[in-house]
């Protein structure tokens, strides 16, 4: 409907190009409405208390541990989640066409940085903790660079998918990659402290 009311799906159009249109935007829309879900459904503390009875099970959604695995998936997600809706704008191709590769770098080191931060040093709802006796860099290797890594690869797929690497160098592909993994980052970073 909201494809329609903008203008963007016509009456003249063939269906299998609007089924595409309504397909793509389904996904943040999902995505969207699982963190809705995620957030607006959650109760206090003091409500679980009261609801949680004897012999009665809890929500599956509520406090549950998440693997390694689960960990990346949902970074995966998130990342996903910001860069379909990015990742068509001719800004993406733009800023990588003005960036040198010292630039690219920066913009690495400080996509590591905000989502190495927003989970491990702000004190936000959700954030992680380190084990007692944990290394510091323990996270930074076993999930930032990993998260990162998945961010990128999210980030090259929604490329692809709306045909930004078509016609286009390999240099410029990378450093369209590395524009786009910054909003994928802080993506998949919200995904893994929400989610």
């Amino acid at each position: 409907m909201i494809l329609v009311a903008m203008g963007v799906v016509k009456a003249g159009q063939s269906l299998h190009e609007t089924i595409g249109m309504v397909a793509i935007q389904a996904v943040p829309a999902s995505i969207g409405a699982m963190l809705g879900r995620s957030q607006l459904s959650a109760q206090s503390d003091n409500d679980d208390d009261a609801d949680v009875k004897d012999g009665d099970s809890e929500d599956p959604f509520h406090e549950r541990e998440t693997s390694y695995a689960g960990e990346l998936f949902l970074m995966a997600v998130g990342a996903l989640f910001l860069n379909l809706n990015v990742a068509p704008t001719e800004e993406m191709i733009l800023l990588s066409y003005k960036m040198t590769p010292w630039h690219g770098l920066v913009i690495i080191a400080a996509s590591l940085a905000v989502m190495h931060g927003f989970v491990y040093v702000l004190s936000f709802k959700g954030s992680h903790d380190l084990a007692e006796g944990t290394p510091s860099w323990h996270a930074f290797v076993r999930f930032t660079l990993p998260g990162y890594v998945v961010a990128g690869l999210i980030s090259a797929y929604c490329l692809w998918t709306f045909h930004r690497t078509d016609d286009t160098g390999s240099t410029q592909i990378l450093m369209a990659v590395v524009i786009l993994s910054f909003p994928g980052a802080i993506g998949a970073t919200a995904a893994r402290l929400i989610l």
